[in-house]
């Protein structure tokens, strides 16, 4: 059992205690190691201006996406990174001269204040690194903004900065993995993730096992502690005082957690599995599905975001579980007394309560492939990127018309199936006056709240508006 977090920084190793390790990482750079060019504005993982590089080699991912990749610094608990190895933008200057991104932001005058301009140096950076593994030569204006969406600059200096992107020398780039990993620091970090670790002191405690039996046995003993993934949601409240993570376990250690199992038709997703590994495994047998996670939150969190977590979060509003109730997931549910199976459907009682049992954890999470059935998603925010979702709906209809799936997030305590407007089109041929008798329906199985985001009234304009958009383009498409 280790007693420290171990990571490498800038190529340096680094062994922490416990006061260091509760800290966020954006924090620990600044007021610990001096490294304020990783800037703190909405420590919320909005704006992009503590962007930092991590590459963890210990997981599944590594072996598909081998390099740095950027995450947001401010809401990382530097406990959560046990095992990786780190890249500030300190690191990019090679003696006296700058890293081709930072040339290309001086010569387009892609900084104003400066304030956000570290950020979206090293979210570049980040795809800089992917272009050199894919021995691309150029970056095309989409791509740069893609790259981009996590960062804001409250100058609106963004003309600069994506004329910056794209005249960036790729030929003339070196790789920041080769720079500051090798294979000595390699081997120490698979040695590192090898070992179980267990951080303490009088009022914090971090604990990471390396197998599923460990991480069940204390999670059933312990009665104050949080399973953390990499706390894209719980690292907001903690920084907003809502709550402090003090006593955490986490799953990153647990191999097996990082699969992707397809089989019959059937694709499990284990809990480690993020957004960024799970968009890349279902972008050719599920593209709608891997389009709409193109909108899900920014690179930096998709990089970390696991999908457990966003349905482990139950949240009336988080982007997958429509998208999963559709598809009529399944979760596996693993405690001392074994595996068990549900449904998604049947997971979520009310306002941020499941059916979660004592001692319990979800280590994954399976769905069939639509393949030939009509499936669809929509999501609507106030922004395209990076937004809270205003209302999201999921349809799904199968090849011989036998069964429908209608699931919405936004309009109620919880992610919901539509059942009564399922039924009723499986019971009635699909026309112009079945699809207007089903709205009546729909409109009864959901009574949203007026909040910042939209009234009641624009919800139900929503829902009714995707569900005959959706099936309007059933419709075309099968005739």
């Amino acid at each position: 059992m280790r007693k420290d977090i171990v990571f490498y920084l800038n190529g340096k190793r680094h062994s922490l205690g416990a006061e260091e390790s509760k800290m966020m990482l954006a924090d620990f750079l600044r007021y610990e190691k001096g490294l304020t060019g990783t800037k703190v504005v909405c420590a919320e993982g909005d704006c992009g201006a503590c962007t930092v590089m991590r590459f963890f080699p210990a997981g599944a991912n590594s072996q598909k996406e081998p390099n740095f990749y950027p995450i947001n610094s401010c809401i990382t608990p530097v406990a959560t990174l046990d095992g990786s190895s780190l890249i500030t933008v300190e690191a990019l200057q090679k003696e006296q001269e700058l890293h081709e991104v930072q040339k290309a932001m001086v010569n387009c005058h892609g900084s104003q204040c400066g304030f956000c301009t570290p950020g979206f140096v090293m979210a570049l950076a980040g795809l800089v690194e992917k272009k050199i593994e894919d021995k691309s030569k150029t970056i095309t204006d989409q791509e740069a903004k893609n790259s981009m969406t996590g960062n804001l600059c409250r100058c609106t200096g963004y003309d600069g900065i994506i004329e910056a992107a794209k005249k960036i020398d790729l030929e003339k780039c070196e790789s920041l993995k080769n720079r500051y990993y090798n294979h000595d620091q390699e081997q120490d970090l698979l040695n590192v993730a090898s070992t179980p670790v267990k951080v303490e002191s009088d009022d914090y405690s971090f604990y990471a096992p390396t197998s599923l039996k460990a991480a069940i046995e204390y999670w059933d003993e312990k009665d104050n502690v949080r399973i953390i993934a990499s706390s894209t949601d719980l690292g907001v409240v903690h920084n907003k005082r809502r709550l402090k993570l003090n006593h955490l376990l986490s799953l990153h250690l647990i191999k097996d957690l990082y699969n992707v199992e397809v089989e019959n038709n059937r694709i499990k997703i284990g809990a480690r599995v993020t957004m960024t590994q799970l968009r890349r495994e279902i972008k050719n047998s599920i593209p709608e599905f891997a389009h709409y996670l193109d909108i899900f939150a920014s690179p930096q969190i998709k990089n970390i975001a696991t999908i457990i977590g966003n349905i482990a979060n139950a949240s009336p509003i988080g982007d997958t579980p429509p998208a999963l109730l559709a598809l009529d997931a399944s979760l596996y549910l693993n405690s001392k007394a074994g595996e068990r199976e549900i449904k998604l459907k049947d997971f979520y009682l009310d306002y941020k309560k499941t059916t979660l049992r004592d001692g319990e954890m979800i280590t994954a999470v399976s769905f069939e492939i639509p393949e030939k059935n009509y499936f669809k998603i929509y999501k609507n925010s106030v922004r395209k990127d990076l937004d809270i979702s205003t209302v999201n709906f999921s349809i799904y209809i199968s090849e011989d018309e036998k069964e429908y799936r209608i699931a919405a997030g936004g309009v109620a305590a919880t992610p919901i199936r539509l059942i009564k407007t399922e039924e009723f089109l499986q019971n009635n041929k699909l026309d112009a006056n079945t699809v207007a008798q089903a709205v009546d329906i729909l409109h009864t199985e959901f009574k949203p709240l007026s909040d910042v985001r939209a009234s009641a009234a624009y919800r139900h304009m929503l829902m009714e508006n995707y569900f005959k958009r959706s099936i309007s383009q059933y419709m075309e498409a099968r005739s």
